[in-house]
């Protein structure tokens, strides 16, 4: 009975830090530039999802057939867009500030807040509440936790 609970223990620990762990490698992948790893960790797809869903155009009051073109349009413009905008060398940008080739600053230095917001989700903020900062979401895929998402 006790090595089963023991075994409980080291699996609840090792489900806690894996996320911590995902972090630290996709801080050192941003560092070294290291694209391979990067990609490893980064979910390009569910990142271009979410921004999709952010710049999506519900529909509104009228629904008429001209401003349905106009919203259509306009989610097509937006998904296009996002299509050919974000890339892994802009998401490694947008975290780290440093063009390509160049050593950005560690996600370290801004880590305000990491934790588990669901059992299957980690938020990572980096920087203060009070200076805008930027939410990074992580998502379980196996043993691996991927970035899925970013928030300004």
């Amino acid at each position: 009975m006790r090595w089963i609970l023991r075994l409980l223990f080291l699996a609840v620990l090792l489900y806690a830090v894996l996320p911590y762990y995902s972090l630290y490698r996709l801080n050192h992948a941003l560092m070294v530039d290291d694209m391979a790893q990067l990609n490893q960790y980064i979910d390009l797809e569910q990142i271009k999802e979410s921004y999709k869903r952010g710049l999506r155009i519900e529909q509104g009051g009228g629904t008429n057939s001209f401003t349905g073109m106009l919203r259509g349009t306009a989610n097509s413009m937006s998904a296009l867009t996002v299509e050919q905008l974000v890339t892994v060398e802009w998401v490694r940008r947008e975290l780290t500030g440093a063009k390509q080739g160049e050593v950005g600053g560690s996600l370290y230095d801004r880590l305000d807040h990491a934790f588990f917001e669901a059992p299957g989700k980690f938020l990572v903020r980096l920087g203060t509440l009070e200076e805008s900062p930027s939410h990074l979401i992580f998502m379980r895929d196996g043993w691996n936790w991927r970035l899925t998402s970013i928030y300004q």
